[in-house]
């Protein structure tokens, strides 16, 4: 869904509105210049529009508001001469419209978003890498995806603290770094601190730093990561691996927006966003008291589910090219892509490593590749052995250990072998109907779409013929 904020009179947004209700869009208006810096920045916008001749127009600074970190694209409706030569030096943010021509500016705002999704497809299908990633690092082809990168744009530039949810490997920290980058806070510093890497001590250090003297070795004072987090943001993963005595502390700073260094007793102001994550499941984590709920309910103001690889397949593709070109340049330009074979296997896959194990499977494959294209024998995945990547389950007397096969790795197969099954003869059953299917199985069609493609499964193939 687009974003797109409207600063105009009643009459002019009644004909956008007309105009643009053939797109996904959500307009926010405003006619007052009072409301502007409140509004305009409350969310991420896709496009700006401004009515020229709106009595407010004059009240606003051109050079002040395209100066602003963040500002999308701005278009400007019935410029007088005057206007048009206050924003020629940003002839690469503004764009111009008559106040009556409401269908050409429809035209430019699809142009324009096209023009930016086509860019960022071809950066990122080029290996390019974001030194302060945004939106624009997300590209996606799956539903689920683009649900979640309306929740960042809405999210993202509020204050209130933001509780990832997500599998290992699902580009957590990554995403905190989009929220960061995108909010108000971009120009101060983000600071990550792995909750899980550390034991409580050196924790507890980490976060809040110390006095020269606080403790044996504490030669210098040391300020901790809350402290530099001031004016950005704060990133806390494995938020649950902290002690509740760590996690007591943390509340507190959290409800006071103070701190004391280890070894001092004198408050220190602490000014920062807080983003916490967790691979686990949040009820659970409570239930065995391994997270406080007071802190749990100050965390997740608002919660953000990240989907695991398996339920995005048609992200595969975009992902594995990205990660050949970043990988290639070191000595292996020749490396195109893939084969169909090695294609069909990375799709088969259930990815409980998510988008990280991909990664590493194909930078591997890029290494050990000697033509341009990567073939399904240079596919490590491991875990799965390439010769055992389907088993008979209609047949469990067959032999289940052989030498490379993991106890983990069987139980694997075997549930995506049981899994395929089930769904051939599903889909056999209901003639290939998704709906019925879908029903009767007591999924989403959109999930069934998903199980499908993961075991190379077309309904067409299950319509039986009229006789």
């Amino acid at each position: 869904m687009y974003n797109i904020f409207v600063f105009s009179s009643v009459q002019v947004l009644e004909k956008l509105r007309a105009e643009f209700s053939s797109s996904t869009c959500r307009v926010i208006h405003i006619e007052k210049a009072l409301e502007f810096y409140s509004i305009a920045f409350s969310r991420v916008f896709d496009l700006w529009i401004f009515e020229a001749s709106h009595p407010g127009f004059s009240e606003l600074t051109l050079d002040e508001v395209v100066s602003i970190q963040n500002v999308p694209h701005l278009l400007i409706l019935g410029a007088d001469d005057n206007v048009k030569a206050q924003a020629t030096p940003y002839a690469d943010k503004i764009s111009f419209a008559e106040s009556d021509d409401i269908a050409k500016c429809h035209a430019l705002f699809l142009q324009l978003m096209h023009n930016r999704q086509q860019q960022n497809r071809e950066r990122y299908l080029a290996g390019f890498i974001q030194q302060h990633p945004g939106l624009e690092t997300l590209v996606t082809q799956s539903p689920l995806m683009e649900n979640l990168i309306d929740l960042v744009k809405d999210v993202a530039p509020v204050e209130s603290p933001v509780f990832l949810i997500g599998e290992t490997g699902t580009g957590k920290e990554l995403l905190a770094n989009i929220f960061h980058n995108v909010s108000r806070r971009k120009s101060g510093p983000f600071m990550a601190v792995n909750c899980g890497a550390l034991p409580d001590a050196l924790l507890e250090s980490e976060l809040f730093g110390y006095e020269k003297g606080a403790f044996t070795g504490a030669s210098e004072r040391r300020i901790g990561k809350i402290e530099h987090a001031a004016g950005g943001t704060l990133f806390l993963d494995e938020v649950e691996a902290m002690s509740s005595a760590m996690q007591i502390r943390l509340l507190r700073v959290l409800q006071e927006r103070t701190l004391q260094r280890l070894g001092s007793n004198v408050d220190i102001s602490a000014d920062f966003r807080v983003v916490a994550a967790t691979n686990s499941d949040p009820v659970e984590l409570l239930n065995n008291g391994t997270l406080r709920s007071d802190l749990y309910y100050r965390l997740s103001v608002f919660q953000i589910h990240i989907p695991p690889l398996r339920d995005r397949t048609e992200d595969i593709p975009i992902l594995v090219q990205h990660f050949i070109n970043r990988k290639k340049r070191n000595g292996r330009e020749y490396v195109k892509g893939l084969d169909n074979q090695a294609m069909n296997l990375l799709l088969s896959v259930p990815w409980f490593g998510n988008v990280r194990e991909l990664q590493n499977v194909i930078e591997r494959a890029v290494m050990l590749a000697v033509s341009d294209t990567i073939t399904a024998d240079l596919i490590h995945i491991p875990g799965v052995p390439i010769s055992d990547t389907s088993v008979d389950v209609g047949n469990l007397t067959d032999t289940a250990f052989r030498p490379g096969t993991t106890l983990k790795s069987y139980k694997n197969l075997l549930s995506q072998s049981a899994e395929r099954k089930y769904l051939v003869e599903l889909l056999d059953y209901t003639d290939g109907r998704i709906g019925e299917a879908a029903q009767l199985a007591g999924l989403t069609p959109r999930a069934l779409y998903n199980k499908m493609k993961i075991h190379g499964l077309k309904k067409e193939d299950f319509k039986k013929s009229e006789k």
